[in-house]
Parts: C-alpha cells; structure tokens; sequence
C-alpha cells in the first residue's frame, strides 16, 4: 500500500466589529461582530515530495475563501493521514465551519494525525507551540508572521508585500510541521499498519504481515514478551532498519506466526 501522508496547516483572519472603548474585562459580544473570520490561506504538503510546499488563497482583492476550501478538500480525500499542529481543535473545524458557511460537503472525520496532542501525551517540554518544539530540537523553526501588523496590512490595506509575506510564513509551517512530525514519530505509536497484507507461509495458509513494520515494511524485531491485566501475551516489536526506528506491538498468534516466516525463509 503506497503510503500518502497529507501535512496542512491554515492561517485565518480576524473578526471585524465595533466596540466603545478598549481595556481589560471588556465584553465584546457577538452582536458586535460587523464581518466573520475567515481562511485567508491553506498550505499543504505530501509526504515524500520534493518540490516545494502548496498553498491556495482567499485573494487579495476578493477576500473570499469557498475556492481554497475546495482545493483543500480534494487533497483531503486523497490522504490516507493528514497530519497537523493543534488541527483536531482548530484547523479541521475551522475548515468545516467554513466548509458549512458556503454549502461545500465534507466528511465528518479524517484519520488525522495533531503533533500537538502527541507532545503532550509522550513529551514533557516546556511549552508545545510548533515554534517552541523546533526550537528545543533544533529543528528548522517557523517563519516571523511579523505580528498583528502583517494581518492588519492584508485584510484592511490588501497589501502585495504583507500578503506574500504572510504566504511564505504558512508555507514554513508546513516545513516546520513536517520536521517535527518525523521527529516524534519513532517514539510515537503508529497511526496505521500499511504493510499488514496477507502473506503465504509455507504455500500452505496465508496470514496478516502485522509483524511487518507498520511505517516501511521491513520486517520486525522481537524486543520483549508481556502480558496484559487480563493475562493476554503480547510483544513489543521494533522495525529492524534503525532509520526508521518504528515500535509497535504484535499479539501472540502474529508472533508465532512471525517465528514461522523467519523459519519458512531461514531469517535469523
């Protein structure tokens, strides 16, 4: 199974209204809102792809976003994973409030990957921004938005320079997002299993290749027996090719079957 592994990210405006005066605890109701939040852009990257990162636009002048969720929605359907930061509570429904505003359908989930919730479920960093995980990993770091200024400049004066600017500040999130994607994942549990097709053992019956590694395929290494609460046997299991360095578990009919395979094809 070809793999293909979708890396998105979006960046939004704000909202425009009225109020009386500024300060702190000051109530700005939503009945002050004069004009909805919108995508300005979506950038995005397959995994493997070479040439760089791919973005689609509200456009400067017309400031509207249907056309850019459609090309994100189809590259969507392609991905078997789509991978984000902090996207399971604010990238996805933010594409599917605007997906909803402008009747364009969408699936209601996605088998997605958020590097956020992985860093904070098996990491204990000081903070767990993109930028701030690059930084402790010295990892590429995300690009200067250049602050509020550079949104002021796009939605009120549409200018050509803060627009580009802000195009290449979501294109290094996606490289950044990437990084840091490849990064967590051997200490990660694995999303899928893209090699666990049925496999012919000894030409006499044919079983799932679950000792397979799930990330590249190359066959797994024994590490240790368990057993679970209830007195099941499991198996921690590693991918053999240390670059890959992929984890994962098998329960004890794929382990005997493992030993089988390496018998039936004299693996050591």
């Amino acid at each position: 199974m070809k793999r293909h592994r979708l890396f998105y990210d979006i960046e939004t405006s704000f909202c425009k209204g009225h109020f009386w005066r500024p300060g702190y605890n000051q109530r700005i109701g939503p009945e002050q809102i004069t004009d909805y939040a919108k995508i300005i852009s979506a950038h995005w990257k397959w995994e493997g792809e070479e040439e760089e990162v791919h973005h689609a636009h509200w456009g400067l002048e017309k400031q509207c976003d249907k056309s850019l969720i459609k090309k994100l929605l189809k590259q969507f359907e392609k991905a078997d994973e789509i991978v984000t930061h902090n996207g399971k509570k604010f990238d996805t429904p933010w594409v599917r409030t605007r997906a909803l505003y402008h009747g364009i359908p969408m699936r209601p989930d996605y088998n997605e990957i958020d590097t956020y919730k992985l860093a904070k479920s098996y990491l204990n960093l000081p903070s767990f921004s993109l930028k701030e995980i690059c930084k402790y990993y010295n990892l590429e770091a995300k690009k200067d938005a250049g602050g509020l200024d550079t949104w002021k400049d796009v939605v009120f004066k549409k200018c050509p320079e803060a627009f580009e600017h802000l195009l290449y500040y979501g294109d290094g999130d996606i490289t950044s997002l990437e990084a840091v994607f490849n990064k967590l994942r051997p200490y990660v549990k694995p999303n899928m299993h893209y090699h666990s097709e049925h496999i012919s053992i000894l030409g006499i019956k044919a079983v799932p290749g679950k000792f397979f590694c799930p990330e590249c395929g190359k066959i797994g290494r024994h590490r240790k027996q368990y057993r679970t609460m209830a007195g099941t046997i499991r198996h921690y299991m590693s991918c053999t090719d240390d670059k890959c360095g992929t984890s994962f578990k098998l329960s004890h009919k794929s382990f005997v079957d493992f030993n089988t395979y390496k018998i039936a094809n004299n693996i050591t």
